[in-house]
């Protein structure tokens, strides 16, 4: 492990996320409390009430986190809209608002927001107006068809205590939400 060593943020990203949407509600851009088909006007309208921006990033919206393997996912998806099919049909876990329910796909959904309010492609608008503006060089999306130099490889227990390589996992459909690799020095 060297300074410059690429280790997966996980859900620091969502952190990182956090500076676009702090940035395109500063250029009014963002309405924090609008629902957000405002921005994704392909994400249904829930019954049990509307989901903001604002919501999803307290993860107060009632959308749900993981099920079961789903964060170990190796499906690749072209765009941050097209991942939104893992859970956009689900019924929210409570009415947005009244409880707190930890969600990745939350900050997936501001992903999305996060694209239509920009009209940039939101890896596009994470480098151009958070990433490069702010020094972070060595932060940057996991792509796993990629070369990422100085990327660290991912391991994991067996069952009987072996250290093994970590399975193939594809980010795309977790960029907000934990897709990003960094250094120390970044971070």
């Amino acid at each position: 492990v060297e300074p410059r060593t690429k280790f997966r943020i996980a859900s620091i990203s969502k952190a990182v996320t956090s500076a676009a949407v702090g940035l395109l509600y500063q250029d009014g851009r963002l309405d924090l409390d609008a629902p957000v088909q405002r921005y994704v006007p392909s994400f249904p309208v829930k019954k049990k009430g509307t989901v903001t921006t604002r919501l999803l990033a307290g993860h107060l919206a009632g959308v749900r986190h993981y099920r079961d393997m789903e964060f170990a996912s190796a499906v690749h998806y072209d765009d941050v809209v097209d991942a939104l099919s893992i859970f956009e049909n689900d019924t929210l876990l409570s009415v947005p608002g009244a409880r707190y329910s930890y969600s990745t796909y939350g900050w997936n959904l501001i992903s999305a927001v996060v694209q239509g309010a920009s009209g940039e492609k939101f890896l596009h608008y994470m480098r151009a107006h958070v990433l490069d503006p702010l020094g972070l060089r060595e932060t940057v999306a996991e792509w796993e068809d990629s070369i990422i130099v100085g990327r660290g490889r991912q391991y994991q227990r067996s069952e009987d205590g072996r250290l093994l390589n970590a399975p193939y996992v594809d980010n795309s459909n977790k960029w907000a939400g934990g897709g990003y690799l960094s250094t120390a020095s970044d971070l």
